[in-house]
């Protein structure tokens, strides 16, 4: 069993903000109508801002003292997974490689068996979103230790 504390990807940050301007962009280089580039444009940035909303509330929680951050993790044991993130704990099967490169890991975790409505998890980890070492123990869990069926 061991724990990965997950970070907030600057990479993933950089990345999918320069995909949403470039998408604006394209919007406003279209020569559309403003009664189609406007709605477009609004609903471009109200994606980055859903996105954005999203991680800030994964990694950050307004409390009395202000903005305080989360320490969300991936506890990786040998027969389950548990996340840990903002006070609550969801435990699910261990991970299937959806995609896994050397800047890239997309695993997918299946829910408990007792819960049939929950729905699957995906967690795409850039190179900065894990510190090294955990990333090369999880590279190395996957690789190596997880049982070939779930692959």
């Amino acid at each position: 069993m061991f724990i990965c504390n997950l970070r907030w990807s600057r990479l993933e940050l950089a990345f999918v903000s320069v995909c949403h301007l470039v998408a604006i962009a394209s919007v406003l280089q279209a020569g559309l109508r403003s009664s189609l580039e406007i709605p477009l444009t609004a609903a471009i940035a109200a994606s980055l801002l859903s996105y954005l909303s999203d991680r800030f509330h994964y990694f950050y929680e307004l409390g009395r003292g202000g903005l305080l951050p989360l320490r969300p993790a991936l506890v990786l044991g040998h027969q389950s997974a548990k996340f840990y993130g903002a006070g609550t704990m969801q435990e699910t099967a261990l991970p299937n490689v959806v995609y896994m490169s050397e800047f890239l890991l997309v695993l997918r975790f299946r829910p408990e068996m007792k819960k049939p409505r929950c729905r699957l998890r995906y967690l795409v980890l850039w190179p900065d979103s894990l510190v090294s070492a955990e990333s090369r123990r999880l590279r190395r869990f996957l690789r190596f230790d997880l049982v070939q069926d779930l692959h």
